[in-house]
């Protein structure tokens, strides 16, 4: 009889909850399922448009870190979720970046994915976003805005990192040249206090001048081949990447003896590795994270669905020498390519067959 009583009480209590929960959804209020205020941009309903603002366009990577966007948005389930990703490419004018984010918000897009001209002036407009409920992901560049959600790929780390690895193949000593990125990019001058914090370190490596390649071959191969006319005392070439193809094809030209050169993860500088070796050709090869701007894909969905990010996604890298590099070496691919297309660890896998496919 007792144990009927309390059924009896248990069964009460939960009608009258039922009826509450219902007396609340009745007041005509949306459910927390259709938010978003904020910048987790809620669980808003799919599919979604997401928009792409990208700063300079004229090299291999940034094609690259697009094309990865494309790929992954091509995979399931990520397929099903998105309506559309517009992309704006807006060269090295912050200004006509400003103006592209500005329109896409006022085209509402559901979440932004931003490779900033600048450190803070894009700020203003991250804060425009963030109050229309719009997520903004900053990949690649960073942006000091608190309201974007971060994913790391180069910077001080890396420049420092590749540094460290070339005093080791210099043996401590010998006099190089650096090819830097864009002057007054937040990227460039991450990776050179990096770098200038391992050379302070070592006083027996000398560098003879520091000039821009603009992270691009062509313009790297010009540059070089200035460089190889007024110094004769060059004992290794240090990039920060993107412009090591062009170093090679300098010397080459020159018919001036290979010295140690830096770069990315790309595959042509591996095949360089393995075509020049027997030749004196050594190289310390980085790989960059140019699965950046689909990991800020990956993030933005997420957001959107109401999931919860971290703030800040670091970048990871790995370091070969040049003998794995020539391993790494595959023909049958562009050389353009940068060979770490996939970040499992952040959960997407990108096969370089898929990236192939959208480059452009």
């Amino acid at each position: 009889m007792r144990e009927k009583k309390a059924i009896i009480a248990v069964l009460a209590v939960a009608a009258l909850m039922a009826a509450l929960i219902a007396g609340c959804g009745s007041s005509g209020s949306s459910s927390s399922g259709e938010s978003s205020s904020g910048s987790s941009g809620g669980s808003k309903k799919g599919p979604w448009v997401i928009g792409l603002s990208n700063g300079y366009y004229e090299n291999t990577a940034r094609v690259q870190l697009e094309a990865e966007v494309k790929a992954l948005a091509a995979q399931e389930p990520y397929k099903g979720m998105i309506k559309e990703v517009v992309f704006n490419n807006a060269g090295t004018s912050v200004a006509k970046q400003v103006s592209a984010v500005d329109q896409m918000i006022a085209q509402h897009v559901d979440a932004i994915i931003l490779d900033s001209n600048s450190l803070t002036a894009l700020n203003p407009a991250i804060a425009t976003a963030h109050a229309a409920g719009i997520p903004v992901i900053a990949s690649n560049d960073k942006v000091t805005s608190k309201l974007a959600y971060q994913v790391e790929t180069v910077g001080k780390k890396f420049g420092a990192t590749m540094m460290e690895n070339f005093v080791k193949v210099l043996k401590g000593k010998g006099n190089i040249v650096i090819l830097r990125g864009l002057a007054g990019n937040a990227v460039d001058a991450a990776e050179a206090e990096g770098f200038h914090e391992v050379l302070k370190e070592n006083p027996g490596v000398h560098v003879l001048t520091e000039a821009y390649g603009e992270w691009a071959d062509s313009k790297a191969q010009e540059v070089m081949a200035n460089l190889l006319s007024r110094y004769q005392n060059i004992d290794g070439v240090f990039t920060e990447g993107g412009m090591e193809q062009g170093v090679v094809r300098a010397y080459a030209a020159a018919h001036r003896k290979f010295v140690p050169v830096t770069g990315t993860d790309e595959n042509g500088f591996a095949c360089q590795l393995k075509q020049y070796q027997h030749e004196g050709l050594e190289g310390v090869q980085v790989s960059t994270a140019m699965w950046a701007d689909a990991v800020a894909l990956k993030q933005a969905l997420e957001l959107l669905q109401g999931k919860s990010v971290p703030q800040f996604i670091p970048g990871k890298f790995v370091v070969w020498n040049t003998q794995e590099s020539i391993e790494r070496c595959d023909s049958s691919l562009s050389p353009s390519l940068f060979l770490e297309t996939s970040a499992p660890f952040y959960g997407v896998n990108i096969t370089p067959e898929e990236v192939v496919e959208y480059m452009h």
